[in-house]
């Protein structure tokens, strides 16, 4: 019988557009923000000592080829995993290898199950990653994002399908694998409704993406029902990755509501939730501060019945440790308090005087983007006043340092970190700001990397960057980023 919060996975994804100063470069060596393997072991060790027990990384698309394998990013990706598998292994971690189904290369291309040769390529390609990395204890099976057919007759039932043909491939190289069956959005994303031009073979195009988000209940009815009747051909044991309803959020509201499922699905495997929306989202590389809503979600899916644990997303592992710490803790005590759990989280770093840090933390949530509710009710000028009193407070913990827990990078560059995005902020809120400057300084902060790269089939490190610039910037609506921004 599961528990509620026996699994607790920190994952971790380190694709091609979401490459910043507080996250792994294993895509390009040479280039900025690479670690060492002696960075892995402190950033696994960092999340055992949180309370992960499941590590997770996603074998890009980038990777996820036969070009990848021959090369050297491929090999160098190989033997550094491989070390770090290793490693988390002694800390009592499982590693689970997330990848999608069909989603091949750097341009993201999405082969087609129902191609003959592109299914043999497939096969040949998740036969060779399995074996590459052979210390993997869970295998993830996801539609891709991006990452969908609709051609030559593809459907949802034809993602289940073939994922039950590589779940019996996998289980032949790694026997005493787990297999992880991956919902992820909408049934299941956009498998057999995404759209594409005339002739399309499969390629990624921004501007039909919102396409495989596309919402039907009775199209979700025969989705999970074929889910429900192919499960027991998956290799034992598989579990299933599901949110509480068919939205990218995960608001269980109306027609969407996924619970029924759930817990129909765990009368007979271990059910996870995978809300990226929690923590971060994407490409909104700021301190964060969630918690509220993060624990709520926990409390919520422990009272939905199924849940047995599920996921911590991060795209800033050196940025958003607090996040992470929250979203562990929030698996084995769904009922603390978080702000309490924030207070404690700093006490433990920079002594008592850290616990008046949080009132502030929640003030850097400025974008309204994926999973961010939180309102800011503050005049600009409250805004940049308060900015500035927490960049003050930070500076006055200099030297103040604890180590009562272990962080990676230390206490000391942590709070660097969190100083130069209040005095940013501060600067951005001021009375005369020089916005292209602000937002160079930003990208050059966060976002470097993408400067001596080729153009990106996802540009959204560039949009975003645009984006928090236009939160702070005077515009037509009377001095306020968006109307009800800032209040006068």
């Amino acid at each position: 019988m599961s528990s509620f919060g026996e699994r607790r996975t920190y994952y971790n994804n380190f694709a091609g557009h979401l490459l910043n100063a507080y996250n792994p470069n294993m895509l390009f060596p040479g280039r900025p923000y690479a670690w060492t393997d002696g960075d892995w072991r402190q950033a696994i060790n960092m999340v055992a000592a949180f309370g992960f027990n499941v590590w997770e990384f996603w074998l890009v698309p980038r990777l996820f080829c036969r070009e990848a394998l021959r090369a050297n990013v491929g090999r160098a990706f190989i033997r550094q995993m491989n070390a770090a598998i290793e490693h988390a292994h002694t800390r009592g971690l499982k590693v689970e290898m997330l990848c999608a189904l069909a989603t091949v290369g750097p341009e993201w291309r999405t082969y087609c199950p129902n191609a003959d040769a592109e299914w043999q390529e497939l096969r040949f390609l998740w036969d060779t990653w399995t074996r590459e990395l052979p210390g993997v204890d869970i295998v993830g099976i996801f539609p891709g994002d991006p990452g969908a057919c609709s051609r030559n007759g593809c459907t949802a039932e034809t993602y289940i399908d073939k994922a039950v043909e590589i779940a019996g491939l996998v289980k032949g190289n790694l026997p005493a694998v787990e297999i992880e069956f991956h919902t992820w959005g909408p049934p299941f994303f956009g498998w057999g409704i995404i759209k594409g031009p005339e002739d399309w073979k499969g390629e990624y195009i921004p501007d039909y993406q919102m396409t495989a988000w596309t919402f039907d209940r009775d199209r979700a009815e025969t989705c999970m029902q074929h889910l429900l009747r192919r499960l027991p051909d998956f290799p034992a044991p598989t579990s299933v990755a599901i949110n509480m309803a068919f939205n990218p959020d995960g608001n269980p509201d109306g027609e969407q509501d996924a619970r029924s499922w759930c817990r129909e699905i765990a009368c007979n495997h271990r059910v996870y939730s995978w809300d990226f929306s929690l923590t971060e989202g994407e490409n909104n590389v700021v301190p964060h501060y969630r918690l509220a809503r993060l624990f709520e979600r926990r409390r919520a899916e422990r009272e939905c019945g199924a849940y047995s644990g599920g996921i911590c997303y991060t795209m800033t592992p050196l940025l958003n440790q607090l996040s992470l710490y929250a979203a562990a803790q929030s698996f084995l005590d769904p009922d603390a308090d978080p702000d309490a759990l924030a207070q404690n989280f700093f006490e433990r770093l920079f002594g008592a005087a850290g616990r008046e840090l949080v009132p502030f933390l929640p003030l850097f949530e400025v974008v309204q983007d994926w999973g961010n509710y939180h309102r800011i009710e503050l005049s600009r000028r409250d805004y940049h006043r308060r900015m500035k009193e927490l960049a003050g407070q930070l500076r006055d913990l200099k030297g103040r340092e604890r180590h009562d827990l272990e962080l990676f990078p230390s206490p000391d560059l942590f709070r660097e970190e969190m100083l130069f995005f209040a005095e940013l902020f501060a600067a951005f809120s001021g009375p005369s700001p020089d916005y292209d400057t602000l937002g160079q300084k930003y990208w050059n902060r966060v976002y470097r990397i993408y400067d001596d790269l080729p153009d990106h089939v996802d540009p959204r490190p560039r949009l975003a960057t645009g984006s928090l610039v236009r939160h702070f910037a005077v515009g037509d609506s009377g001095g306020r980023a968006i109307p009800g921004k800032w209040i006068d």
